[in-house]
């Protein structure tokens, strides 16, 4: 199995890292034994922005171990799992250690409070990582050092997939490069998945459309949905869609339905009709079918 892009160029060395120059500075200042080393929480909106590897990062300049885990499980985010898998190594007494708690942000409330105290009285050091800040009890933030990671800018991003094609002996045009920077603003590591499907595909005609397919115009998921939804025009709402790819028809859909002020049950609904015409897209089933029925289930459905 070829190993996943993003992973084999992870960066050990804060000089590699891309758009977060003032985190890195500062990282570096820890590395160096100007600045102490603290508990810290790492938030960006946007995903694919180097938290976790800023976190990397800094354990491998440090020499310290890196103990990760996720909070994104039904096993992890519960108190159970502070109890039984964070204290017992966070009161090792291994000072030279950090455990990286990423999504932290899905930590139950009950599990939050409890962490709290744990962090209180460690003997390592704590890195968490979230994407919705609302949901860090202000009481766990309190206990870290906040930083806020911005989406990677067009240039940077750019130039660090030019590095990894050229790593790949991969030759692609720079209006490929770009195209693929367009579509996943902000989100290295996706940008960089995308690089990697980009290079399996063996034919000039075939990579073109692989990129054609990136750019999905002017879709507007938001009207997609009222369409759908609200005043049930599959008819209108078909017409929207009937030229796009639809796997990121279904992806932008489901990413604003998810963070828009929909009640629960309609980001449900949508979550649902998202995950079946996925399924039935990956067994198959074809896509002209598939896009009316994504129309069909969201306008039964509703929100």
């Amino acid at each position: 199995m070829s190993p996943v892009w993003f992973e084999k160029y992870r960066p050990k060395d804060f000089s590699e890292i891309v758009g977060q120059g003032i985190i890195t500075e500062e990282m570096r200042n820890i590395a160096n034994g100007k600045n102490p080393m603290n508990h810290f929480l790492f938030h960006s909106v946007e995903a694919g922005t180097g938290k976790t590897t800023v976190a990397d990062a800094l354990a491998h300049q440090l020499d310290y171990g890196l103990h990760t885990f996720n909070a994104s499980s039904k096993r992890t985010r519960g108190i159970d799992f502070i109890e039984e898998d964070i204290i017992p190594l966070s009161q090792s007494g291994m000072w030279e250690s950090i455990i990286l708690l990423d999504e932290a942000d899905r930590l139950t409330i009950q599990a939050q409070d409890a962490l709290k105290g744990v962090i209180e009285n460690a003997t390592c050091y704590f890195i968490l990582t979230c994407n919705d800040l609302s949901k860090v009890s202000s009481w766990l933030q309190s206990r870290c050092q906040l930083r806020h990671f911005r989406p990677i800018k067009h240039e940077p991003m750019l130039s660090r997939l030019r590095d990894v094609a050229a790593k790949e002996h991969l030759h692609i045009p720079s209006k490929h490069l770009s195209a693929i920077c367009n579509r996943h603003k902000g989100d290295l590591r996706n940008a960089i998945g995308c690089l990697q499907a980009y290079s399996t595909l063996q034919g000039i005609a075939d990579r073109e459309r692989f990129i054609l397919s990136l750019d999905i115009g002017d879709f507007n998921p938001k009207t997609f949905l009222r369409l759908c939804a609200k005043e049930r025009s599959i008819d209108t709402a078909h017409k929207m869609i009937q030229d796009l790819p639809m796997r990121i028809v279904i992806r932008d859909t489901l990413e604003y339905a998810v963070n828009s002020d929909a009640s629960a049950e309609g980001k449900m609904r949508v979550i649902e009709s998202s995950i079946i015409s996925e399924r039935d897209l990956l067994q198959g089933c074809d896509e002209a079918i598939v896009r009316w029925d994504y129309c069909r289930m969201l306008a039964s459905r509703g929100l």
